[in-house]
């Protein structure tokens, strides 16, 4: 019989194990082909917004626009021969990132009738284009033109600061992103976008992935539109088991690649990555089925005794707890308080406070209930630090809190629970970048007698009608009495 519940738990084992293999192996390829997909729409969203200028500018070419026109521009020569040329600021803009850009050449480009100065007063036309897709989109660092006429556009403007003219050729035309668009005839540029990258911007500490494309205007090769998005942005979609190359002949060995990622037809050299080794196999297994496999065996050894054991302590404990305490702020509530009430120490006077806190349904109506929840429990923890270990404050219900202190100066109470109600009203609240301020009313009776307080429904029916008056004499004040045996409240 042994031998045979023994063969029956090898089959059972090696059947769950089979079964999570493949099922590891199906869930990894689902979470590829995803990632996949997640990458390929973003990168189609960029390829898109390239290609936009790139339609923009071809429409712009033959017609007039307002940028063009140099009473709207700025000409700064600055003292190395740099022509810096920007947009004045005017009350007919839309939005504020519209003269966020800078055009750079040498100084030929600020002398008006020169061929450079024409050259840039008609290129200029992209400016708008690229301020409002580099003022949008959250994820672009950069756009910037790179005209063969060796000036550059770039936006936003501070990215030109550090530009030389000098330097076009033997340091902008040689960047790998130039360089690929230089490698194509002119001919064969089209619509295409060449991706370089990514590679580390020195400015922000960070990996970024350039996309280019070529702009043409009235069937002449212009330039070069460049546009810089942050590597970690383009991959966040993807899992992390998984990464992306850009090689143009990636060779597989042991990782299992993509399709080329593409949009409209428009092939990239991206690729998406997935390791595959033995060790790759055997951490795709323990991410994926290692909990539901262990579980089975716990479930198998331990579910009888230890589980049990633990739960039912921690069951009976959970409930222990819940009956006395309120979930929410972790006070007394009535349950507790009133077993709390018997271990009360013999003192000279008793005093028992009713707070109800002023217009709290005006808070959760305006800032929403959880808002009000947090109100609540920074009210409890501020009272807290104002009374002694040993007095006991409890969550009577809602927006109502009740405080016994015991003490045998006469009036002490009052400096306590005056400490209390400015402590409360000065206490800040805030919802988002709102702050507000709640106030709390109370109502407090005073007893010498420790019976009296033992069987407390009387005072507390007293105080809450102390309570009431305080509400109606105007809220955030404590109004006391001595508790009145000859007269109680009747119910």
């Amino acid at each position: 019989m042994k031998y045979r519940v023994a063969i029956y738990l090898v089959v059972i084992i090696s059947v769950i194990i089979i079964y999570q293999i493949n099922r590891s192996e199906s869930k990894q390829l689902d979470k590829f082909q995803q990632s996949f997909q997640v990458v390929e729409g973003r990168l189609g969203e960029l390829f898109y917004q390239l290609q936009a200028i790139q339609y923009g500018m071809s429409q712009l070419s033959s017609l007039s626009n307002p940028l063009a026109n140099e009473a709207n521009l700025n000409f700064k020569r600055t003292e190395d021969n740099t022509c810096q040329i920007s947009k004045n600021p005017s009350r007919e803009q839309m939005y504020d990132f519209e003269t966020n850009f800078l055009v750079v050449s040498d100084g030929s480009g600020c002398e008006p009738n020169s061929v450079l100065h024409d050259k840039i007063t008609e290129t200029i036309k992209i400016a708008p284009m690229m301020t409002f897709l580099a003022g949008r989109a959250e994820d672009v660092i950069s756009l910037y033109f790179i005209s063969m006429d060796k000036f550059v556009i770039t936006s936003p403007k501070y990215n030109a600061l550090v530009i030389k003219p000098s330097e076009f050729e033997s340091k902008l035309f040689t960047r790998p992103y130039m360089q690929k668009v230089f490698s194509v005839g002119i001919e064969n540029l089209g619509n295409n976008i060449f991706i370089s990258g990514p590679y580390a911007d020195f400015s922000l500490n960070k990996d970024v992935i350039t996309f280019s494309i070529a702009i043409f205007m009235n069937k002449e090769f212009y330039g070069v539109l460049n546009m810089d998005i942050l590597w970690e942005e383009l991959v966040a979609g993807i899992d992390s088991d998984f990464h992306i190359i850009n090689d143009p002949k990636p060779i597989p060995g042991d990782s299992l690649l993509s399709e080329p990622l593409s949009f409209d037809g428009l092939p990239s050299d991206l690729r998406l990555v997935m390791p595959n080794t033995a060790s790759d196999q055997l951490t795709y297994l323990i991410k994926n089925s290692l909990v539901d496999i262990a579980f089975y065996f716990i479930a198998i050894v331990l579910a009888g005794w230890v589980l049990y054991t633990l739960n039912l302590r921690m069951v009976s404990q959970k409930l222990a707890t819940e009956s006395h305490h309120d979930p929410l702020t972790g006070l007394l509530n009535r349950r507790g308080f009133m077993v709390a009430l018997k271990s009360v120490e013999r003192h000279q006077y008793y005093s028992f406070m009713i707070i109800d806190l002023d217009n709290f349904k005006h808070v959760n109506d305006t800032y929403g209930h959880p808002v009000g929840d947090g109100v609540l429990v920074r009210v409890a923890t501020v009272i807290q630090q104002q009374i002694r270990e040993k007095d006991i404050l409890l969550r009577l219900g809602g927006e109502e809190f009740g405080l016994l202190i015991a003490y045998n100066k006469d009036n002490k109470q009052i400096n306590i629970f005056e400490r209390i109600c400015e402590a409360v009203a000065h206490l800040p609240h805030y919802s988002e970048d709102i702050e507000f301020h709640v106030t709390m009313s109370g109502g407090a009776v005073t007893t010498s007698s420790i019976d009296q307080i033992k069987s407390i429904e009387s005072i507390m029916k007293q105080a809450d009608a102390l309570l009431y008056e305080a509400k109606i004499a105007g809220k955030n004040r404590v109004l006391y009495g001595d508790f009145n045996r000859s007269n109680p409240l009747e119910p």
